[in-house]
């Protein structure tokens, strides 16, 4: 019985939403709703992936609106204080992206 490796291709989502350097918090929040997706690939230039914004990347600066840390928990988490201070992509996003081509191997 033949077997063939399932690819990329095979589970990706073939319709990609992305975002810019420069968009807002709310322009991403919006976007990953509309798309209902998780998270959205930064791209600058003529499409170069440069990182990632997740809804992980996002939570920080929703739990620390209602929490104000003291100094010792603003050390210990200095990359969630850092997003919950974030106002655009560049800010938030997760990098390096790591990248695969549709026809790598699962």
């Amino acid at each position: 019985m033949g077997h063939t490796p399932r690819i990329v291709s095979d589970v990706m989502t073939q319709t990609v939403v992305s975002v810019g350097r420069e968009a807002r918090f709310k322009e991403i929040v919006e976007t990953m709703e509309q798309w209902k997706v998780s998270a959205l690939p930064v791209l600058e230039g003529e499409g170069r992936v440069i990182g990632v914004v997740s809804e992980a990347d996002l939570l920080p600066k929703e739990e620390f609106r209602e929490f104000d840390p003291d100094r010792l928990e603003q050390l210990r988490r200095l990359d969630d204080t850092r997003k919950a201070g974030a106002l655009t992509a560049g800010e938030l996003m997760s990098t390096p992206a790591l990248t695969v081509n549709a026809d790598a191997t699962l």
